[in-house]
């Protein structure tokens, strides 16, 4: 039906008020102890920001991928999550309370990766269409390309370890390898790496595109500006 299109639309609310917040807000705050002109220091930054992030988010990142698959799997397997408090209600009950960080390895590498794909090149970006082209700083045609190109520098890089998240935190037991994952991954050969590209590039680009144009604009409409000295 219409509605399983949206199913784990909780936990992925959810997720973005914590992971997503938090990994933009401590990119910005970490650009100002770093040269924000040398492209890998806010690699740097990007990725500490990342994996700081998305170690918060394990939980509400496990329980989202699960909820999004479960339709899938034979019902006697299905867990029937309800919404993302009843799925960590049920994954403390009956897995414990570590379960919630299953496959936390792999969404803190790529917490590090999509922050670096859509902040870091994202600032990169913007900063050679304004050394190449005739772009003016802070316009929506620059926040639109340089969005665009983050979106998809980001997809590819991403979706290998996407894949192995989501294998790791849907498995049933919890008997399975890395090795085992890998070579399930790679059943189909390179082509394995990127199953589901064309999904996660729709999916990649889209949310970049508004995430960064809607950023851009509360900035320059709200942006904090520090207060004239009293005299």
């Amino acid at each position: 039906g219409f509605l399983s299109l949206y199913d784990g639309l909780s936990a992925q609310l959810f997720r973005q008020f914590t992971y997503c917040l938090l990994r933009f807000h401590l990119y910005d705050k970490g650009k100002e102890y770093v040269n924000p002109n040398i492209f890998l220091h806010k690699v740097f930054v990007a990725t500490v920001s990342g994996l700081v992030a998305a170690s918060i988010g394990i939980p509400s990142e496990m329980i989202n991928t699960r909820m999004q698959v479960d339709r899938m799997l034979d019902p006697s397997i299905r867990r029937n999550y309800k919404h993302v408090f009843d799925g960590i209600y049920k994954v403390i009950r009956y897995e414990g309370t570590r379960a919630l960080y299953t496959g936390g390895m792999y969404t803190c590498i790529r917490g590090a990766i999509v922050t670096i794909g859509q902040c870091a090149m994202y600032d990169q970006s913007k900063t050679l269409f304004l050394r190449h082209t005739d772009l003016e700083d802070d316009s929506t045609n620059l926040h639109l390309l340089s969005s665009l190109t983050a979106g998809i520098l980001c997809a590819p890089l991403v979706q290998p370890i996407e894949i192995l998240k989501t294998l790791k935190m849907v498995a049933v037991a919890n008997s399975d390898s890395a090795s085992a994952r890998t070579a399930y991954m790679m059943r189909f050969g390179i082509r394995g790496l990127f199953r589901g590209f064309t999904a996660t590039l729709c999916r990649m680009v889209c949310s970049t595109i508004i995430t960064m144009i809607v950023y851009e604009e509360l900035r320059l409409r709200f942006g904090y500006y520090k207060p004239a000295s009293l005299v």
